[in-house]
């Protein structure tokens, strides 16, 4: 409960604190030394509501080598948010890292064919009877 006094304490500053103080107390909530546990614990729950919802360490992990892995994952990455289960900001991540990943197998695909047309020209040369 509340008073319209102002608190007694002062800021770090020097200033007087303009917050009103608690009716059984000449501070405010942030000033009164008998709510210091009080605001402690408040200030820890805070931080533990803040931290970013990640998986356990515990969870194994996922195999991603090519395109069904990366859709399995985006699939299970987006039910996680849905249920709370990882924060947002990591499911962001995990879907920056997804289209890293796309675009490194499209890169390998790319890469395996160009040697296998290489190969059978090179092939077709020698056949031909044509040699480097």
């Amino acid at each position: 409960m509340k008073t319209n006094k102002p608190c007694k304490a002062s800021k770090e500053n020097g200033s007087r604190c303009e917050a009103t103080r608690l009716a059984d107390s000449d501070y405010c909530y942030f000033h009164d030394p008998s709510k210091a546990a009080e605001r402690r614990e408040a200030q820890a729950l805070g931080g533990q509501h803040n931290r970013m919802r990640t998986l356990d360490e515990a969870a194994p992990d996922i195999r991603v080598e090519n395109t069904g892995d990366v859709l399995a994952l985006l699939s299970e990455t987006i039910n996680q948010v849905r249920k709370g289960v990882i924060d947002p900001r990591v499911a962001n991540a995990v879907g920056y890292l997804a289209n890293l990943q796309i675009r490194a197998l499209e890169q390998h695909a790319i890469e395996r064919r160009m040697t296998i047309l290489e190969e059978l020209r090179e092939d077709r040369i020698t056949a031909l009877g044509g040699g480097s």
